[in-house]
């Protein structure tokens, strides 16, 4: 009877099999592939506002005061409501917020609410290029402090968000109203050399407003200048033999003109730029010193030929009529901006 070999035996075979599937699954188990991790989305924040009031609108520092209702709605275990920040409140220790309930509620479709009534003062940049004819722009920015934008974002609830019928604003129009989000990239790591530079996200309310009524700060800035500028176009009528007369004529519209616009930018704060009022009232200094250079001509071509003179004054007067309306138009539409 021969002897059968150690490794035939069917025991054995076996017994191999599970010593390899057991040290496979041992050395899969050891090695270093790291178990995905799951993405999470933000949770989406809906923000509202419900404007009440507008007070101390200040154009010099570029300041409001607004009362207004803020609310949440959100899916999620985080409360915005903890960590939202206005970002462009000035002066806050004057600012009150107080919320509807202490509590979060349930709404019935399964969103988390809270409301809130604050009072605050804001600033805002403020563009008086186009003074007096200007329209504003008053913001409301608020922005999570705490977390990032793949944490929390926020969209505006737009259906609900309007300002009062009842809102008032002192020598102003409210035309229109938007809410929109936006995402605020911060370059820094706030002295955490660890910490990334995150982006976070930020709610706008925004009013649109202007100048209210119109006509009444055209009425302004147009009477005290016409009136200046016909007396000096007056000039063109008065024989040059009153030479000085016509020369202090103009120098007096000068002086008014200059103290006139030195009164209109007290309600203004020193800005880079060129106003509309600064245009009309720069066209008005063009005049008057075409006026002085005209009478200066006149007086030495009077030596020469009384006549060609009296061409000159008559010449001159035409073309300043038709000239300065044309140049007003031109101010008030293509460089009004």
């Amino acid at each position: 009877m021969k002897q059968r070999n150690f490794f035939q035996s069917p025991v054995l075979v076996v017994f191999w099999l599970f010593l390899t599937v057991l040290f496979s699954a041992t050395a899969e188990a050891r090695s270093p592939h790291p178990s995905p991790i799951p993405v999470k989305s933000p949770q989406k924040v809906y923000v509202g506002y419900y404007l009440n009031r507008v007070v101390n609108l200040d154009l010099k520092q570029n300041t409001y005061w607004m009362d207004f209702y803020i609310w949440f709605r959100w899916k999620g275990p985080l409360d915005p409501t903890e960590s939202f920040e206005i970002m462009n409140g000035y002066e806050k220790w004057g600012a009150t917020q107080v919320a509807e309930s202490e509590s979060v509620r349930v709404l019935p479709d399964g969103y988390k609410y809270k409301e809130m009534h604050m009072e605050y003062q804001l600033s805002s940049p403020l563009n008086f290029s186009s003074y007096p004819l200007d329209e504003q722009v008053l913001t409301i920015q608020l922005e999570d402090k705490t977390f990032p934008e793949e944490v929390i974002q926020y969209f505006p609830d737009s259906a609900d968000s309007r300002y009062s019928d009842e809102l008032f604003i002192q020598g102003w129009k409210p035309l229109k109203h938007d809410v929109v989000s936006s995402s605020h990239f911060y370059d820094s790591r706030f002295g955490q050399s660890l910490k990334k530079k995150n982006t976070y996200s930020r709610i706008t309310f925004q009013l649109f407003i202007a100048r209210y009524p119109r006509h009444l700060h055209l009425f302004k800035l147009f009477l005290p200048v016409g009136i200046i500028l016909v007396m000096v176009g007056v000039i063109f009528f008065i024989p040059i033999s009153f030479f000085e007369s016509r020369v202090e004529i103009a120098v007096t519209g000068l002086l008014s003109l200059i103290a006139l616009q030195m009164v209109l930018n007290e309600t203004l704060p020193p800005v880079g730029y060129l106003t509309l009022t600064d245009k009309v009232y720069y066209l008005a200094y063009f005049t008057v010193m075409c006026s002085l250079i005209e009478t200066v001509w006149v007086y030495f071509s009077f030596k020469r030929d009384v006549r060609q003179s009296r061409r000159i004054d008559r010449r001159s007067s035409v073309v300043m009529v038709i000239a300065m309306p044309i140049i007003l138009l031109l101010f008030f539409t293509v460089f009004r901006n």
